[in-house]
């Protein structure tokens, strides 16, 4: 038998031997070559680069090489530069450093270390593989004579171990000086007896250096702290641009200042560090858990990053759509909140502003457009960055809501008793069964007026009960001092062919309400691959993972309503909300259970849990075809899995109260109609969403005046939602199972009102799809002049049933104009740079929640009929189209004193068609009402955003840097199809022509009548009371808008060596608001109780109406005389303010310092945030920002400083 493996042995041998053979033979034929030029073939081949000086290759040839002989660029050199004796060494990345044997003793020193590095070996063929990158130029010595020298190579980077291109490097009082290339690398020849080097580059601290006997210096310059770099590139989501090109206007926010703020939502970093970013932190500073109050155990409904910050860029041209800007991350819109992010994975932020820089986004760019940029690998060995924060603040002051005390309430109580407003014998529980709640001053009352306590008696009780004063018992019980956490790891480095970015991320806050706290953690691997050396594939996977408990009680037991916490309450007793306790006793005595409620077992008793998981993975494929146009492909989608379990124990007052309502008497025998256990409430809400987008571009210089750059594609996008909901009842939470439920079925209570069983299980899809196609180009001459244009054309499938209604172009163009690069301007030494740009053009904005078809939710049965029910949520609507907004922007970028003062300056104006709003319509059209949400407003927008940053000192160890920001926008309803109407009680409803959107109106206060009634003045300046109705708008006067028009910051940043201190300050003027008075007072129909502090002072008896402008509980037209007073001129107050937000601290440890521990750097930081107003116009003593509203349960309280420290390292 022939064995085959050995056959195929000897042919491969054969072979081998053969090939040798041919080799040595075809080497001996070989045409030579400059070993100069057998070097650039290499660089060709290989795709590397090399640093040698000229005196080492001149005069030298060798045998050329074949194209196929060598696999490695080791196995090249070695062949190469052996006959002449020279080595290689390779310095990083895809650069190579040639040298002479007479270089020899030098390998064997230490590098010279600015961070930490082992002196790089002599590389051979067997331990370094060969690497693929584009050919970098290299710089070289200026000096060329020819005394005993010697050459120095290496590579400069920054603090992250990024390259530094275009660092200077030079031997101090000679001409030996080199630049350094992109890369980083450098090569420097320098006397022998050269002993150091000096190294420089702008924004950067220059460094002196030593110069000893290594061969290869690893150079890690630190960051010139506070000094503000030019941003050189800024981008659209689509495309990266040159901002000496770009005609639009931009912001720019880059890693370097978000670290500055040591917060862990990206809202908070990026306060004042924008002209034209408008933002209420009204959380303060909970980065993802919100609202200091949540509401009642026993609500339905919980909201999670709801209302508790608001942010715009310009101000608004719209009503009823969307007024957020549209968020773009890595390219692509998301759905997700931006608390999703983790800010150390943020490489920058830019915000477009105007038509040119955000019409490339069409539909939704009317609101302006947020960019995020994800960090990702570097051409660089691996860098590992570590970081921990720690953050504590006290619990907020429950006396900034000026409340009444408890004399002062039971006041209140007894005039209430006395002048008939409680009277009604179901409040009177010594005249009949008592049914509802009364408090502990009215029973005291009730008994007074009854005879069943003495004078003397109530005398005494009341005195004893004013002497307490428990809302300390809440701040001490339902508040607690809010503490975060958070450490950060990511390690981040490549080849040229693989980068990558991978961090991991944890975050843990307990808010300052007791039993509120949640989790977060965020994952992100960012890599790219080069294949088949110049494709490029990126591939982006991001996970955020949250976990929420939301079993707090907070404060919304202070807010107004029959259950509201007295000062004279002892948060340990047992309240009686739903049922008077005297009924209740009765009850209880017949078997029914226990009917009160104390807030410290209901705290214990909350099983309320949210989890919501993040999912993003994005593809991308770029592709180069021929001279500049290449193509890109890229893919992305979303999954988001949000779920809450609300779990109500059977033993919560709100279960005991339900079951006790299902329970009626038969005979002698208690029947319980409503099932024994527990309820859980659950609500799925799933998110699937994907993009998927191709496109060309083009970009070419050509004969260096004329650039180009393009891009045309096309891109589709879906969103889907899914929710569902349902309730379980007799729910056991050890065995997860509940009762059979037949929702919606009648059954009898004991009030004979009768109930059913809701809480019928739900199902929504909501899908929406666009389509869009696009185009973008630019123009440049001569780096002088720069024209600029871009259309989209977007289709929207919830827009109309027409296609005139559903697709719209959007457009833009610009202009700019380079001035500094002019002649003229050549001799202006004073003038760094300047810079005139112009732009015009056409965005939209939808309303996601309107649809041109009717719209209905179908709900349980009716509880009588047994029949099906739908609630109609939306009319159709065939005419339904997109608003728009028409863009002019006018800016100036400047440099002053060799860019030491610089900013910009943009004037706008928007001007809004089409705007949604509640308008009339024909009744028959919809069956019932008159108004429909629809097209039918215009409105203006304009305002100035200026930028200015500055080096005040710009020292060798101190500097001091300073950034100001400030914004103007105002806007105005331009016309309206709604007619405006005063309201009977309060001052107006619309948007009124001629106004701003947030225009603030109010009464004219005419003080009070002999009833103690508001009187005001009407249209024609008469006095009338509050029984006289108002319908005429000239009733009513402008006072104000509720949104500041000058807004901005100022960030100042002092160096010391390796110290830093940051401040920032915001303000805010021309805005104004409402004082928190009373809106509401109790009737004879509804106990309603208010605990304002401005109540205290109201009108009791004739004659007090000439030292009090507060009106008087009693009369038939009190509810109308209140509403008239709260919403009168006199409380309107101005919102000017400026804050001091934050001073922050860092130590950067000497490089030498963090070596002896393996470090790259170590930074230690220490912050205060919150630290209050510094100045207020208004006289009450509230921030403007913080306005409590008894009248709602979020009652939100000004954020206490946060005390927060830091520390950061880098491997």
């Amino acid at each position: 038998m022939i064995n085959l493996k050995k056959v195929a042995a000897f042919c491969c041998l054969m072979l081998a031997i053969s090939l040798q053979m041919f080799a040595a033979v075809a080497s001996q034929n070989q045409p030579t070559l400059t070993l100069k030029e057998a070097l650039n073939k290499a660089s060709r081949q290989f795709h590397v680069s090399f640093i040698y000086e000229d005196e080492l290759v001149s005069n030298k040839r060798v045998n050329t090489p074949a194209d196929d002989s060598y696999k490695k660029v080791e196995d090249y050199l070695s062949a190469v530069l052996k006959p002449y004796n020279l080595k290689f060494r390779k310095l990083g990345g895809s650069q190579y450093a040639i040298y002479g044997t007479s270089d020899k003793a030098k390998e064997k020193d230490k590098t010279n270390h600015v961070a930490p590095e082992e002196a790089v070996s002599e590389q051979t063929a067997s331990q370094q593989p060969a690497v693929q990158m584009t050919q970098v130029q290299t710089n070289r010595s200026v000096d060329t004579t020819g005394t005993d020298t010697r050459i120095l190579v290496g590579v400069v980077t920054d603090e992250s171990m990024a390259p530094v291109s275009s660092a200077t490097i030079m031997v101090p009082g000679t001409r030996y000086m080199t630049v350094t290339g992109k890369n980083g690398d450098f090569s420097l020849k320098v006397p022998v007896n050269a002993q150091k080097i000096q190294v420089s580059c702008i924004a950067y601290e220059s460094q002196v250096l030593p110069v000893n006997n290594a061969i290869y210096y690893k150079i890690a310059l630190k960051d010139k702290t506070g000094y503000l770099k030019p941003v050189e590139v800024v981008s659209t989501g689509y495309v990266n641009l040159p901002k000496e090109r770009a005609t639009g206007s931009f912001g720019v926010v880059t890693a370097k200042e978000l670290e500055k703020i040591p917060t862990a939502n990206v809202i908070n970093r990026l306060e004042g560090m924008v002209p034209g970013l408008q933002m209420q932190l009204t959380a303060g500073d909970n980065s993802f858990v919100y609202d200091n109050v949540t509401p009642a155990p026993a609500s339905n409904t919980r909201t999670i990053g709801m209302n508790n910050y608001n942010y715009n860029i310009r101000g608004t041209t719209t009503l009823k759509s969307e007024t957020s800007p549209l968020v773009v991350v890595d390219g692509f819109p998301t759905e997700f909140d931006l608390k999703t992010l983790n800010p150390n994975d943020i490489e920058q932020i830019t915000f477009l502003r105007d038509a040119a820089a955000a019409s490339i986004w069409g539909a939704r760019a009317a609101n302006g457009v947020i960019v995020i940029q994800t960090k990702k690998g570097r051409l660089r060995q691996p860098a590992v960055n570590f970081g921990v924060g720690y953050s504590t603040q006290a619990r907020p002051d429950i006396g900034y809501l000026k409340l009444m005390n408890s004399a002062q309430v039971l006041a209140l109580d007894k005039e209430m008793v006395d002048k008939g407003i409680v009277t009604s014998a179901s409040y009177n529980p010594y005249t009949s069964g008592l049914k509802y709640n009364i408090d502990k001053g009215v029973d005291l009352a009730f008994q007074l007026n009854s005879g069943r306590i003495t004078q003397a008696q109530y005398d005494a009780q009341v005195a004893e009960l004013s002497k307490r004063n428990n809302y300390s018992q809440l701040s001490d019980y339902l508040m607690q001092p809010a503490t975060a956490q958070n450490y950060n790891l990511s390690v981040s480095g490549g080849t040229d062919v693989h980068t990558y970015y991978l961090s991991g991320a944890y975050s843990k806050e307990n808010t300052s309400t007791v039993g509120n706290s949640g989790e977060r953690i965020n994952l992100v691997a960012n890599q790219e691959f080069k294949i088949l050396k110049k494709i490029t594939l990126g591939v982006s996977l991001k996970g955020a993972f949250f976990n929420y408990a939301n079993n707090g009680i907070g404060l919304n037991i202070l807010a107004n309503g029959a259950n509201t916490f007295m000062p004279y309450d002892d948060i340990h007793d047992n309240f009686y909300y739903t049922i008077g306790e005297h009924y209740a006793d009765s009850l209880e005595n017949l078997g029914y259970r226990n009917w009160s409620t104390n807030y410290l077992d209901e705290l214990k008793m909350n099983r309320n849990y949210t989890r919501d998981n993040n999912y993003t993975g994005t593809i991308t494929l770029d592709i180069p075809i021929y001279k500049g146009i290449g193509f890109n492909a890229s893919y992305m989608q979303e999954r988001d899995f949000f779920t809450i379990r609300n779990t109500l124990d059977k033993n919560s007052a709100y279960v005991r109260d339900l079951y006790n309502k299902g329970t009626v008497m038969s005979g002698t025998t208690l029947v319980h109609n409503f099932p024994d256990g527990s309820i859980l409430r659950a609500t799925n809400n799933n998110m699937n969403n994907y993009s998927a987008r191709g496109q060309f571009t083009y970009n070419r210089s050509i004969k260096e005046d004329h650039q180009i750059s393009a891009l045309a594609g096309m891109e589709v996008r879906q969103t889907l939602n899914s929710a569902n909901s349902y309730t379980i009842y007799g729910y056991n939470p050890a065995t997860g199972i509940g009762v059979t439920t037949a929702y919606g079925t009648y059954y009898a209570t004991m009030d004979y009102s009768g109930g059913y069983l809701g809480g019928y299980p739900t199902q929504t899809d909501y899908m929406k799809r666009y389509l869009s196609y696009y185009g973008n180009a630019a123009y440049t001459y001569k780096n002088k002049y720069t024209l600029s244009g871009s259309v989209r054309y977007d289709d929207y499938n919830n827009f109309g049933l027409e296609k005139k209604y559903r697709a719209k172009p959007f457009w833009s163009s610009g202009l700019s104009w380079n001035v500094s690069k002019e002649s003229f301007m050549q001799d202006v030494s004073w003038v760094s740079s300047l810079r005139v740009r112009g732009t015009f053009g056409i965005n939209g904005n939808i309303n996601q929640d309107l649809r041109p078809f009717t719209n209905i939710s179908l709900g349980s049965s009716d509880g009588q009929t047994g029949l099906p029910t739908a609630t109609v949520i939306s009319p159709a609507n065939p005419a339904l189209k997109w608003e728009n907004t028409y863009v002019t922007n006018l800016g100036i970028d400047y440099g002053l004193l060799n860019g030491r003062l610089s900013g910009t300056i943009d004037l706008y104006n928007k001007k809004g068609t089409d705007i949604i709003y509640l308008l009339e319509v024909n009744p028959t059209l919809l069956g019932s009402g008159n108004t429909i949400n629809r097209n039918g407003v215009t409105m203006s927008n304009r305002g100035i955003d200026l930028g200015i940053n500055g080096a005040i000192v710009d020292g060798k160890n101190f500097g001091w840097n300073m950034g100001v920001n400030f914004s103007y926008n105002t806007n105005k309803i331009t016309s309206s199809l709604l007619k405006p109407t005063t309201s009977f009680y309060s001052s107006f409803s619309g948007q009124i022509v001629g106004y701003a959107s947030d225009a603030v109106f109010a009464y004219r206060n005419a003080g009070l009548d002999s009833l103690g009634w508001t009187k005001i003045y009407d249209q024609n300046g008469n006095k009338i009371r509050s029984n006289v109705a108002v319908t005429d708008m000239g009733a009513v006067k402008y006072a104000g808008r509720r949104t500041a028009p000058v807004y901005g910051s100022l960030q100042n940043t002092f160096r010391y060596k390796n110290w830093s201190m940051f401040v920032l300050a915001t303000y805010s003027f021309g805005s104004v608001f409402r004082a928190p008075v009373a809106t509401q007072y109790p009737t004879s129909r509804k106990l309603f109780y208010n605990t304002s502090g401005d109540i205290a002072n109201r009108w009791q008896n004739a004659g007090d109406e000439a030292k009090t402008i507060v009106p008087g509980i009693a009369g038939a037209y009190a509810a109308t005389s209140v509403l008239r007073y709260a919403y009168s001129d006199v409380n309107i107050q101005p919102g000017d303010y400026i804050r001091l937000r934050e001073i922050s601290l860092s130590y950067q440890l000497p490089s030498e310092m963090a070596g002896k521990v393996f470090a790259r750097n170590i930074k230690i930081s220490g912050a205060v945030r919150n630290l209050g107003l510094i100045w207020k116009k208004n006289k009450l003593g509230l921030d403007p920002d913080y306005v409590p509203a008894l009248a709602s349960t979020v009652l939100h309280l000004p954020a206490t400083p946060q005390y927060n420290l830091m520390l950061n390292v880098g491997f």
